[in-house]
């Protein structure tokens, strides 16, 4: 994992330089240390003497603060404050008033940082959170398609009910049973971490826990939880319904998230129909389907078209005798 020195931005493997900052790679972009689990981002703002209208209003804002301190004497004097990132709207009034001047400088965990950090990403969203009427439920996705397990609908892993995006990430063995490709799943997990990483409530460590709780495998036949999803497709000339992945019985899959809160999602299912009855009507074609299985249904194709040949020269028969 690559994280440039410099501004804090993410690194794609294989990269010579920050997307970001232009910075040159070099080891010391290279984390080792794993990313902090559940830590709450401090931001700095500093200001220098200004002859703007703003200054006033900022000073008397900052003074306010209990982590305000002024060095330097006259026009040389810097006001500085720092506030833990939950306080993001307290940081944004400041920041709209001191952010345009030149003697300016906000920093977030010690990287330099703009006002699109606090409006956008996974902080942004936290300020919306905070507003929602339901917080914890607002996490774990208050509309269908944002669903989630992990409580971050930002990482973009939804569960539907439908199945598809990353519960397709495995492979079916040969009794019908499902085994999910965690090594995948947990990739996609860490990509999105980094980028909403400071979200103050968004948990590392319970999200790869949750990883952790999901099973590494699921058979429908078996577990009451999860369906097949499935797909008509041609199979030896003939249309059937085949089992393509898996999809979860939406109301009882919250037994995979971490923690004292249960999120409840009001939704419709596709159909009425039990998982049992689901798995009854699916065709897994596996590979171990006998031979005398697919010939018999050669033969009986075969047959069909025999007697369909002998009805066509019977016809032209008796119409070559009527009209003689």
């Amino acid at each position: 994992m690559l994280v440039c020195d410099k501004c804090g931005a993410g690194i794609n493997e294989g990269s010579k330089f920050c997307p970001q900052c232009g910075d040159p790679v070099t080891e010391a972009d290279r984390v080792t240390v794993p990313v902090a689990e559940s830590q709450i981002a401090n931001v700095e703002i500093s200001f220098g003497e200004s002859s703007s209208a703003n200054f006033t209003k900022a000073v008397q804002i900052c003074k306010n603060i209990p982590s305000y301190s002024v060095t330097g004497e006259g026009k040389q004097a810097q006001h500085k404050i720092s506030l833990p990132i939950t306080e993001v709207d307290l940081i944004i009034n400041l920041y709209e008033l001191v952010g345009s001047w030149k003697s300016s400088q906000m920093l977030i965990n010690r990287h330099a940082a703009t006002k699109k950090d606090l409006t956008y990403y996974g902080v942004g969203c936290y300020r919306n959170r905070q507003k929602s009427y339901k917080p914890e439920q607002f996490c774990f996705g208050e509309k269908e398609y944002e669903a989630n397990i992990w409580g971050c609908k930002r990482l973009n892993m939804p569960i539907n009910e439908w199945g598809g995006d990353w519960l397709d990430y495995g492979e079916f063995d040969k009794s019908g049973a499902w085994h999910f490709d965690k090594d995948r799943i947990k990739h996609e997990l860490e990509l999105t971490l980094k980028e909403n990483e400071l979200c103050p409530i968004l948990d590392r460590k319970r999200v790869l826990e949750t990883l952790e709780k999901l099973p590494d495998s699921i058979n429908p036949k078996s577990d009451r939880n999860w369906q097949y999803r499935t797909s008509y497709e041609e199979v030896n000339g003939d249309y059937k319904e085949v089992a393509v992945g898996v999809k979860p019985v939406i109301k009882k899959i919250n037994i995979y998230v971490v923690g004292g809160f249960k999120p409840i999602w009001d939704i419709e299912s596709a159909g009425n129909h039990s998982g049992n009855e689901r798995v009854m009507k699916v065709n897994l074609q596996l590979d171990d389907e006998t031979p005398k299985q697919k010939r018999s249904s050669k033969t009986k194709k075969k047959s069909g078209s025999l007697s369909s040949v002998w009805w066509i020269v019977a016809g032209i028969v008796v119409l070559y005798l009527l009209f003689k």
